[in-house]
């Protein structure tokens, strides 16, 4: 029997060549926290919990909420410690924000380790659908001027491409709809109707508007309209579905099967996506497919400009997963995705193979972790990293 012997946190932190700009916000840094776990044997396993901002605070909840919870534990036993770390402080209603993306980040480290134990790839413990390799589409064409991103949407259909995905969500100064219309109609004649689009406002929108833009798109032949409004607003949802045609997509906001519940029973959306830095890791992403499935939704995980650990076990759920429609494939520069010896797998003619090593299947590059690492100040006499 394998034993936990450590739990650690590392904040990660990397500039892009180039930022993005999007309805959420400008990032100009991109950052990570990287777990790891150790059994007694010398195994490692990593993971990865989703930190936009305030990542330091993710590390601390994993060192200090969460590893007293797994070490002397055997790391097999993964739904058991999942429920575990989790019920720490739900009785207290924190099923959700910096605590969920740090049982994300230690689940999917579990996965690995175990993988990494039994000398098998993650998609093979999960015993689902065993794809070889998965369909990927394309993203993201961010805001921009209508010939960047007309430019942007052929290089992607070059590369091989059946799907891709456009940012919208202007600002009123920036020119709003109006502008966003613009630009879609653009990438729409210049790649002509193989290419599937999908877009994603990051919220930008309330139900009034985000109404008013699913019509407009719809002779665009949109597959789906990613998070029109804020991830709250489920009457807002209830409204949009019912009044557009544009299919709706959410998921990368959502902190596991605790908020996706009501919005999948309630058939808000018709794409689920999950992300597997804050949908409570692979467990959690398994608990979500199972429910997609249920109601006849399409199953497409997010990863976003997260890191290497997140996307890569996005990958082997999407392996395993039933009712996948595709996984997002980052073509934007993102140092701490590329965080592996050889760099994370590129696709080709939009399918991505799945490692067939153990664990998560990929070596990690510790110099370029080192390199990323961001000392935070030490608690209880110990330092994060």
């Amino acid at each position: 029997m394998a034993i936990i012997t450590a739990v650690t946190a590392r904040f990660l932190e990397a500039t892009p060549e180039a930022g993005v700009v999007f309805g959420a916000g400008d990032f100009n840094t991109y950052s990570m926290v990287l777990v790891e776990i150790h059994d007694d044997s010398g195994h490692v396993g990593y993971g990865e919990a989703l930190a936009r901002r305030g990542g330091a605070m993710t590390a601390v909840a994993v060192e200090s909420l969460l590893a007293p919870v797994l070490i002397g534990k055997d790391p097999r036993n993964i739904e058991g410690l999942w429920v575990e770390m989790v019920q720490q402080l739900r009785t207290w209603g924190h099923v959700s924000g910096v605590v969920m993306e740090a049982v994300s980040g230690a689940d999917t480290a579990l996965w690995d380790l175990v993988g990494k134990i039994e000398g098998k790839p993650v998609w093979q413990l999960l015993a689902g659908a065993g794809r070889s390799e998965v369909p990927v589409y394309a993203s993201s064409v961010y805001i921009s001027d209508p010939d960047t991103m007309v430019t942007e949407a052929l290089a992607q259909q070059a590369r091989g491409f059946k799907r891709l995905k456009v940012k919208i969500g202007r600002k009123p100064h920036e020119g709003g709809q109006d502008a966003d219309l613009r630009a879609l109609w653009a990438i729409r004649e210049a790649v002509g109707d193989e290419l599937e689009l999908v877009v994603d406002a990051n919220g930008a929108y309330d139900a009034a508007g985000a109404i008013r833009m699913g019509r407009k798109m719809e002779p665009l032949d949109i597959r789906w309209f990613e998070e029109p409004v804020f991830m709250d607003d489920l009457g807002g949802y209830e409204q949009i579905h019912g009044m557009t045609s544009t299919p709706l997509a959410r998921g990368e906001t959502d902190f596991g099967i605790f908020t996706m519940r009501d919005v999948i029973e309630k058939r808000l959306i018709d794409v689920v996506q999950p992300d597997l830095g804050r949908c409570g890791g692979i467990t959690g992403a398994r608990h979500i497919w199972t429910l997609t499935y249920a109601h006849n939704l399409a199953f497409a995980p997010h990863t976003g400009f997260s890191g290497g650990y997140s996307q890569l076990a996005a990958l082997h759920v999407s392996a395993a997963a039933p009712g996948l429609l595709a996984l997002e494939h980052m073509f934007i520069d993102n140092p701490c995705r590329e965080i592996f010896v050889g760099g994370y797998p590129e696709p080709t003619n939009g399918m991505l193979a799945v490692p067939q090593g153990p664990g998560l299947g990929l070596e990690l590059d510790l110099e370029k972790v080192d390199r990323y690492t961001v000392e935070l100040p030490s608690r209880q006499g110990q330092p994060v990293a």
